[in-house]
């Protein structure tokens, strides 16, 4: 366990659910070596708030309206430079964890972990050391059931799953290689694939299949 930090750890916390966000600062507020300068409710109010309290470690939710977790790490990172975010998230799978490592987070924690684990987290991630949940490595216990009968039975993979539900959405095959950092090209690649293994052959029908199995 890192131990507590001899200068105090300035924490910004960004989190639309306002019951965590509320509820994870009066949790950490009797750390002596952590301040919590600031919440944030609204992501798109992130990097004015970043800039204006220069907080040491930024605490982020990973599913959030108008700027999702991933997307505000990128847009933190590009236009504010170098900051240590820690990810708090409900979701383990490897495919998420392996986008926040690529796009710069130093760490990624489940909403489920406790106190402790939340402050070895911090403090690591404070001190420039990455640090990921060890509970992480256990996928199967994370494993989405919902992915897991389409794997089965239309035999599609976890990144083709995601990339119908970003069609479903509306997002060209750019915007969804920009969210899954992967090139155009093999965006249309997967594509291609779905169509086949759907046996469809136009994205009206694949929204449709999409919508009648609720993805």
């Amino acid at each position: 366990m890192i131990p507590p930090s001899i200068h105090p750890i300035s924490i910004l916390v960004v989190d639309d659910h306002r019951l965590f966000n509320d509820g994870l600062v009066l949790m950490l507020a009797d750390t002596p070596d952590l301040t919590i300068v600031g919440q944030v409710y609204q992501s798109r109010d992130a990097v004015l708030q970043v800039v204006r309290l220069k907080p040491d470690v930024l605490i982020i939710d990973f599913n959030m309206p108008d700027i999702n977790g991933l997307e505000l790490t990128k847009l933190l990172l590009n236009q504010v430079g170098a900051q240590r975010i820690l990810i708090v998230s409900m979701y383990g799978e490897s495919r998420n964890i392996d986008d926040f490592r690529r796009a710069g987070a130093l760490g990624y924690m489940l909403k489920t972990s406790t106190k402790d684990e939340l402050l070895t987290a911090i403090r690591s991630v404070a001190q420039g050391i990455a640090y990921f949940d060890p509970k992480l490595a256990d996928e199967k216990q994370f494993s989405n059931h919902t992915n897991d009968v389409f794997l089965k039975q239309y035999k599609l993979s976890p990144r083709e799953v995601e990339i119908i539900r970003h069609i479903k959405a509306g997002l060209s095959s750019t915007q969804i290689a920009e969210k899954v950092n992967l090139s155009p090209y093999t965006i249309e690649t997967h594509r291609k694939n779905i169509h086949a293994k759907l046996r469809i052959s136009t994205v009206a029908e694949l929204v449709r299949f999409a919508i009648e199995v609720g993805l």
